[in-house]
């Protein structure tokens, strides 16, 4: 007889459960952490960190929240195709239902539910956030004695790994977890699991009644089973009401998201700011440092111009990235970004979609890839293509370098009536008009392509909790390490490709005789097969305000917004003659047009790159993402196209307007 040495299992509960956080406690990962549903989509596996030598591997399955087990959207259906291994393949051992003590009677209709399908000897239970150890020995005796399982109270914040390491190790792994009865669904639901026949697991019902009724009896029997146990202290809740009174009112509600949003926007400047300047410093004085101890040649052009002036003008902006990230981690754990959905579901409504798509667009925020996987929570199709195709233009991360280097450097830092940073708010109106421009196009998709109905918004709101400064800190300075591994991959490498195209060929010594210095770095430039390619596209986007170097960077863009800033320092780096090294701020305002002398930055120019970016889609990865969660080509295309044409027209009039 072979000998066990790894088991599997599923992790089970409801959305904003504290799923993810408890998965991280186990395994060490790095799920993202929120207090608002819908942030997990997709299954996440990894190994549970262990001392004990000897013992089996045992493996945890991170899986989307449900509330029931008739699925109503593709993260739903993840999870109940997993319960039921609906693919054949290799099945878990054990089942662990993770409960929310906040929501102990409707979670537990959930477990009642998943251990009839299941069986007792298949489940585990979990109580989580039970923060002041209510649950006593007595009680959790009792009910593991009503169960007929395991329970482990507990806090997935405070908890200790090896307790609860030591819970699971005390179970019975030995067997794989088999439906002991079919699970009841709707024809409906039936779209949201993998195609085959499930007869043998499933059980179509076409009475949408007494699934209904069904859900009300495991809600009855969850009052049942928990008895006479006392419920949570609801000193949280009350203070929750009275806060849901003030954020959750249709126009003061409206007031504080936009003045929420406008603080994040402002501490970037503010906070961020001087950390920028500081590590600019250090860039710059690494690279004269450097360059000092290097004989003249290409070797010292690639090292100083083409990785410090590449590589360095990107990193300098990890400051911003960082207190971005640490603000909206902040923000999510609060429970805020759920009463946003609220706020704005009826402006939303207005566009043809619900509140369910704010939580796509606000992880938008983050990056596209989260934002486009999370409207499968959107049980509406037609909603769902309306919210992917039109989520890019929400401002990301990857923007953030680029306006960051334009504003700061074209945008003076006055105020406006007294009491607003007209940097700030440039910013918010970019973040602004991606937004809206997403929500109009929303509409139109709605009335035409993607007609119908507005489904409903129905969400789960979670009491307010205390932020964590240590967890907001871990997701910022996860998020800060995730950018410099791509600028010491990605960006490094394009850095050095694009010094490469610069300074290959050599040009004809015959045109650099008799020039001045600077004469002959820019004629360099010019003869190089950057310069070549650069000149060739220059007709195009001279309209909009823009030079060859310009168009560089913009094409290099489309395979990562934040090259842009790369592209510059490198090929301005290369037509800088000084020995000194200049920040690329100072090198975009010293730019000049060759023919007539007139400076290409100018605050027209910055603002026609700044509104070809809020619309253009220059992200290979969303397109490739794009292309999964659509099965093909043709709508990554159609978005690909009617971005570009949107960004073009948009420069053009913002160059226009402001020459």
């Amino acid at each position: 007889m072979l000998q066990q040495t790894a088991a599997t299992l599923l992790l089970i509960g409801f959305p904003n459960a504290g799923k993810s956080t408890f998965f991280n406690l186990l395994t060490g990962g790095n799920r993202k952490v929120s207090n608002y549903s819908g942030v997990t989509v997709d299954m996440g596996r990894a190994d549970i960190k262990s001392d004990s030598d000897g013992g089996i591997k045992l493996k945890l399955v991170d899986l989307p929240g449900i509330y029931n087990l008739v699925p109503a959207s593709l993260d739903e259906g993840v999870t109940v195709k997993a319960l039921l291994n609906l693919e054949g393949k290799d099945g878990a051992q054990k089942v662990l239902m993770l409960l929310d003590w906040q929501r102990i009677e409707a979670s537990m209709s959930l477990a009642l539910a998943v251990k009839d399908i299941v069986g007792s000897d298949n489940i585990a239970i979990v109580i989580n956030k039970d923060d002041s150890a209510e649950i006593d020995p007595a009680r959790r005796s009792e009910l593991e004695k009503k169960l007929g399982c395991r329970v482990l109270p507990l806090s997935a914040l405070n908890a200790s790994p090896k307790t609860v390491e030591a819970f699971i190790r005390g179970l019975d792994l030995s067997s794989q977890v088999e439906p002991v009865k079919k699970l009841q669904i709707t024809k409906e639901a039936l779209e949201f699991l993998p195609a085959g026949d499930h007869s043998a697991r499933l059980a179509v019902i076409d009475d949408t009644k007494s699934i209904t009724d069904l859900i009300n009896w495991y809600h009855q029997k969850a009052r049942d089973v928990l008895g006479s146990l006392s419920r949570p202290n609801d000193e949280k809740s009350r203070l929750t009401q009275k806060i849901d009174r003030i954020v959750l009112n249709p126009w003061l509600g409206g007031i504080i998201f936009a003045a929420i949003f406008y603080f994040i926007f402002d501490a970037i400047y503010s906070w961020a700011g001087p950390a920028m300047d500081l590590a600019e410093g250090v860039v710059v004085g690494m690279g004269d440092f450097v360059g000092n101890y290097l004989p003249e040649g290409h070797f010292k052009s690639l090292i100083v111009d083409g990785i410090f002036g590449g590589v360095g003008g990107v990193v300098v902006f990890l400051p911003q990235i960082m207190a971005l990230f640490f603000l909206l981690s902040l923000l999510e754990q609060s429970g805020y970004v759920a009463r946003a959905a609220v706020v704005t579901d009826r402006i939303m409504g207005v566009f043809g979609l619900n509140g369910k798509a704010f939580l796509p667009y606000m992880s938008g925020f983050a990056c596209a890839i989260p934002g486009i996987m999370a409207t499968r929570t959107i049980p509406n199709p037609r909603e769902r293509y309306a919210t992917l195709m039109t989520l890019p233009l929400i401002t990301c991360s990857a923007r953030l370098p680029v306006y960051i280097l334009l504003i700061g450097t074209f945008v003076p830092a006055t105020t406006v009536l007294g009491i607003f940073n007209a940097q700030t708010l440039s910013f918010f109106f970019l973040y602004f008009l991606g937004s809206i421009a997403a929500l109009v196009i929303a509409k139109i998709l709605r009335l035409s392509y993607f007609k119908g109905e507005t489904g409903n918004f129905i969400i789960d709101l979670p009491l307010y909790q205390r932020p964590s400064v240590k967890t907001a800190f871990i997701q910022s300075w996860k998020k800060g390490k995730t950018f410099l591994t791509k600028a010491g991959t990605i960006i490094l490498g394009l850095s050095i490709l694009i010094w490469l195209l610069s300074t290959f060929p050599s040009a004809n010594p015959e045109l650099l005789e008799g020039k001045t210095p600077e004469q002959q770095a820019g004629i360099s430039l010019e003869q190089s097969m950057l310069g070549t390619m650069g000149r060739t596209i220059e007709p195009v986007i001279k309209p909009i305000g823009m030079d060859w170097k310009i168009g560089v960077g913009m094409l290099v863009a489309f395979g990562a917004r934040e090259l842009f800033v790369s592209a510059m320092g490198t090929i301005y780096s290369l037509g800088d003659v000084d020995e000194e090294s200049t920040p690329l701020r100072d090198k975009l305002m010293a730019e000049t047009w060759s023919d007539t002398g007139a400076p290409v930055f100018t605050l027209a120019t910055a603002w026609a790159i700044l509104i070809f970016f809020v619309f253009s889609l220059q992200c290979t990865s969303t397109l490739a993402i794009l292309r999964r969660e659509t099965g093909g080509w043709k709508i990554p295309m159609i978005m690909f196209t009617y971005m570009g044409l949107l960004a073009y027209g948009g420069a053009y009039i913002a160059y226009n307007l402001l020459s």
